[in-house]
C-alpha cells in the first residue's frame, strides 16, 4: 500500500512535468522556427527487466517508479512565404548560426531577421546574424539585400558572403537556452555543403496545437486516475493502521 501511494506520488510529479512541456509547446506553436519538446513516462520495471533479463526479482520486488524522459523534436515546419527580404527558410538539415551576447555562437532555424540601425542583419533579439566572414553589414545605397538558395548575399554586383548553414553529429545533444536559441554542448558544428535556403520566407513551428490539446487532455485524466489511486492507497493504509492498531477483545 507505501509503495502504490509513493508510485502515484512520482506518476503525479511526472504528469506535471508533461503538462509545463505541453504548456510550452503550444504557447510557443506561432514562433517561427520553434522545435517542440516531446515526453515520455514508463516503468522503472521496464528498464530493470532489459538491463536484467535473467533477474526476475528485479521487477518483481521494485515499486515500478515511473521514469520521465524529454527531448526536442527536430521534425521541419511548414515553410510559409512572408514577402520580406529579411526573412528566410531553411530547407532539409541545417541552423542559422547567430552571436550572443557574451560572444558565443548559438543556433536557430527562426529565421525571422531585420536590419538594424547600424545596417547589420539581426535576429527578433537583436543579436547578429553570422555569415561566413562573421556579422552580415549591407549598404543601404546599394540596393536590396539578396541571398541566393546556397546562402550567397549580394546587393545588386557586390558580392557581400554567404549565409552560412551548420549542423550538428548528435542533434539530440542540444541544449535549449533562452530566447528560442539552441547551444551544442561541446560539439562542433559542421557546415551544410548543399544549403538550401529560401528568402521571403519562414519555417513555422512543428507543434500540433490539436495534437498538443489532446495531449493535455490524456493528461488531465491520468492525473485523475493517479489521484483517485494514491486516496484509495491512503485509505487502505488508514483503515489496516486502525485495524492491526485495535486493542483484541
Amino acid at each position: 500500500m507505501i509503495g502504490g501511494i509513493f508510485n502515484n506520488a512520482a506518476s503525479l510529479s511526472a504528469l506535471e512535468r508533461w503538462q509545463s512541456t505541453i504548456t510550452q509547446n503550444l504557447a510557443s506553436s506561432a514562433v517561427a522556427g520553434f522545435k517542440k519538446s516531446s515526453f515520455a513516462i514508463e516503468s522503472d520495471d521496464r528498464k530493470k527487466m532489459e538491463n536484467n533479463p535473467q533477474d526476475v526479482s528485479a521487477a518483481r520486488y521494485s515499486l515500478g517508479v515511473p521514469t520521465r524522459t524529454s527531448s526536442i523534436n527536430f521534425a521541419p515546419g511548414e515553410i510559409r512565404p512572408s514577402g520580406k527580404q529579411t526573412d528566410f527558410a531553411i530547407t532539409g538539415p541545417g541552423f542559422f548560426q547567430v552571436q550572443g551576447e557574451n560572444g558565443e555562437n548559438l543556433y536557430t532555424r527562426d529565421g525571422e531577421f531585420q536590419i538594424n540601425n547600424e545596417n547589420t542583419l539581426v535576429t527578433k533579439n537583436g543579436l547578429p546574424v553570422l555569415g561566413d566572414g562573421g556579422p552580415i553589414t549591407i549598404d543601404p545605397d546599394q540596393g536590396p539585400l539578396v541571398v541566393a538558395k546556397d546562402g550567397s548575399i549580394s546587393q545588386g554586383d557586390n558580392l557581400l558572403g554567404r549565409m552560412a548553414l551548420y549542423e550538428f553529429e548528435d542533434a539530440d545533444s542540444l541544449k535549449r537556452v533562452e530566447g528560442g536559441f539552441f547551444t551544442p554542448e561541446g560539439q562542433d558544428p559542421e557546415l551544410v555543403e548543399n544549403a538550401m535556403i529560401t528568402q521571403g520566407a519562414v519555417e513555422g513551428s512543428n507543434v500540433s496545437p490539436m495534437a498538443e490539446m489532446v495531449n493535455l487532455i490524456a493528461v488531465a485524466r491520468a492525473y485523475e486516475a493517479s489521484h483517485r489511486a494514491m486516496t484509495s492507497h491512503d485509505d487502505l493504509a488508514s483503515k489496516a493502521i486502525q485495524t492491526l492498531g485495535s486493542p483484541t477483545a
